[in-house]
C-alpha cells in the first residue's frame, strides 16, 4: 500500500510540475490568457444559436460619448441580410480565393453607425471618422468568420490591384488582440504605388467576437482609437445583449 501511495504521489508531482515525457515541450508553448467574456454562455442560459434583431443591435451600439466627450454620432444603418466583405481587393489573390468566397457568402443581421471622435479638431484636413458595425449570427458561424479573416490576411499579404492609373499594391497584416471579447483580431493594410497613397500610412480595422456577435470597428489610420473603441464596444455588447454583469 505504501508503495502505491508513493507511486501515485510521484505521478501527481509529475503532472503538477510538467515533468516526464513531453513536459519541456508543453512548457515551451505560450499559454493563452483566459478570455474575459465567454459569451453567450457567460451566465449559463444564453442560446449559442441566438440571433439578435437589428433593433437590439442598434440599441447596443457604442454611443458617441463613450468614444470622446465631444464625439458626435453620424449616419446609422441596419439590415437583416448584411453581407460581410471588404477590407481589401482580394480578387487577384488566388491562395485566398476559398476563404474570400466563403466570407462573401456569409450573412448576418447588422446595425452600425459612424462617429466623429473629434469634430472640428482639424481646421484644414477632414476630421477622422470611426465606423462601428455589429453583426449577429449563430456563434459557430461568427467564430468561423474570424478564422477566415485570419486565413485571408495570411494567404494574401500582398495583392496587386489594377487601377485606371498605375497598379497599386495592398499590403495586409493581421494580429491577435488579447483580452478583448471571446477573440479579437486587428487587421491592417497600407497601399504602395499610385499618386494618391502614402506608402507609410497604415489603416486599421478591429474585429471582435462576443458570442455570436461580431464587433467591427474602423478608425482609419488611428490604431489606438480603433483598439480602444473596439474594446469598449465589445464590453457594451456583453452587457447589453448577453446581460453579463
Amino acid at each position: 500500500m505504501r508503495g502505491r501511495v508513493a507511486g501515485c504521489a510521484a505521478v501527481l508531482l509529475m503532472l503538477l510540475t510538467g515533468c516526464g515525457e513531453g513536459g519541456s515541450e508543453a512548457e515551451a508553448k505560450p499559454t493563452r490568457t483566459p478570455k474575459p467574456t465567454a459569451a453567450p454562455g457567460v451566465d449559463g442560459d444564453a442560446d449559442p444559436g441566438t440571433v439578435f434583431t437589428a433593433a437590439e443591435l442598434t440599441a447596443a451600439l457604442l454611443p458617441a460619448k463613450a468614444v470622446g466627450p465631444k464625439a458626435k454620432a453620424l449616419n446609422a444603418t441596419s439590415g437583416v441580410d448584411g453581407r460581410l466583405y471588404g477590407g481589401g481587393d482580394w480578387g487577384a489573390c488566388a491562395p485566398g480565393k476559398k476563404a474570400s468566397t466563403e466570407l462573401f457568402e456569409m450573412r448576418g443581421t447588422t446595425a452600425g453607425h459612424m462617429i466623429s471622435p473629434f469634430p472640428g479638431a482639424n481646421a484644414d484636413d477632414e476630421d477622422p471618422v470611426l465606423s462601428q458595425t455589429l453583426v449577429s449570427m449563430p456563434d459557430a458561424r461568427a467564430e468561423r468568420h474570424v478564422e477566415l479573416r485570419r486565413q485571408l490576411h495570411k494567404a494574401c499579404p500582398s495583392v496587386t490591384v489594377d487601377t485606371d492609373a498605375a497598379p497599386v499594391v495592398e499590403h495586409h497584416a493581421v494580429e491577435d488582440l488579447p483580452d478583448i471579447g471571446d477573440e479579437a483580431i486587428l487587421e491592417s493594410k497600407r497601399y504602395e504605388g499610385g499618386d494618391d497613397y502614402d506608402a507609410a500610412t497604415r489603416y486599421y480595422k478591429a474585429e471582435v467576437r462576443v458570442g455570436g456577435v461580431l464587433v467591427l470597428v474602423d478608425a482609419g489610420p488611428h490604431k489606438d482609437l480603433t483598439i480602444s473603441s473596439a474594446a469598449k464596444a465589445a464590453a457594451r455588447v456583453r452587457t447589453e445583449l448577453y446581460k453579463a454583469s
